[in-house]
């Protein structure tokens, strides 16, 4: 019922009939209204702050925006999926006396679908990052494949430092504004120990081990059975919650990584500013769009406070106009 729900919402968009007339076919994909809102929707909120916007570049932000919002979805189903099939497993093994007392007596067991979703999990998380960079690229103007990946953690490096270089090689670009560019290297620079933290995690767990140390295990103290655990900056933490952590945490550098990167475009006398939550619910009204995880937008000299009933105007207004 709720993907019909998306679709007939689809349909019924007035711009999505306009690409239908115009190229005669359209592929569409259901997010989550949140990462909707935190990729494509915060895109939107800054991209007419550039001089002389074409039709070509806010295809092409929103392409790239677009390609993030997949990989986010993706990295919270992995999550999600790995935590349900932890839930299932953990009740099936503390209800099975002789499965516990094998864990008792020192055996791991490494349940193989939360191994595999694990693994998927880190995979789509550097490759979020990677598509981030794509939105870079356009915003910067430079063809594929000139920055193609976010970076990897070298010997004496971080993750991002390849983006970083890049950045700075762009700074006499007439095209962008400096100042944007030093604010998007310092946000880099600022994510650059929890990202080496997670890769950390990762690699330890899938390449550093000679055998699989990830599992169902007896804990001595509780008298029950733990769930698979993992070194996170010297305290053992249960997999799930670091990657539900981990997760939310993602979703908000992206959504930052997003507006500063468009800002770069921007001349610097157009100022942004953070939006609050009724101005989100607003807009977001407006366009139809969960705007709740966006931050930034361009500023304004006039000071509105939105009602519950300004809200309920707006999405009124959208619906009558069949956008």
């Amino acid at each position: 019922m709720e993907k019909k729900q998306a679709l007939d919402e689809v349909l019924q968009s007035g711009k999505i009939a306009e690409v239908l007339e115009k190229h005669k076919f359209i592929t569409t994909i259901q997010h989550d209204t949140d990462l909707n809102g935190a990729t494509i929707g915060q895109a939107m909120l800054l991209l007419r702050g550039i001089p002389n916007l074409t039709t070509e570049l806010t295809d092409e932000v929103f392409v790239a925006t677009n390609a993030v919002a997949i990989k986010l979805g993706a990295l919270r189903y992995h999550q999600q999926k790995y935590q349900e099939i932890q839930a299932v497993r953990l009740r099936e093994i503390s209800n099975d006396e002789n499965t516990k007392k094998a864990i008792q007596r020192g055996i791991k067991i490494c349940e193989r679908e939360m191994l595999y979703e694990f693994e998927a999990y880190f995979h789509q998380f550097k490759s979020t990052l990677d598509m981030l960079t794509k939105v870079l690229s356009v915003i910067v103007g430079t063809k594929g494949g000139v920055l193609s990946t976010y970076g990897k953690k070298g010997a004496k490096g971080k993750p991002g430092d390849e983006v970083i270089t890049y950045l700075k090689g762009h700074r006499k670009n007439n095209k962008l504004t400096p100042g944007r560019i030093d604010w998007l290297i310092e946000e880099i620079e600022k994510v650059g120990d929890w990202l080496a933290s997670v890769v950390r995690i990762r690699d330890t767990m899938s390449h550093y081990r000679p055998y699989i140390n990830f599992g169902f295990e007896w804990d001595a103290v509780a008298a029950r059975v733990r769930v698979p655990t993992a070194e996170q900056n010297g305290t053992i933490r249960p997999v799930h919650e670091i990657m539900r952590e981990q997760t939310e945490v993602l979703i908000a550098y992206s959504t930052n990584f997003i507006a500063i990167a468009v800002s770069c475009a921007i001349p610097l006398e157009t100022h942004v500013q953070v939006m609050d939550v009724m101005e989100k619910r607003y807009i977001g009204a407006r366009w139809g769009m969960d705007l709740s995880r966006a931050a930034w937008k361009l500023a304004s000299n006039v000071i509105r406070q939105y009602t519950e009933k300004d809200i309920e105007e707006a999405a009124k207004a959208r619906r009558a106009s069949g956008l």
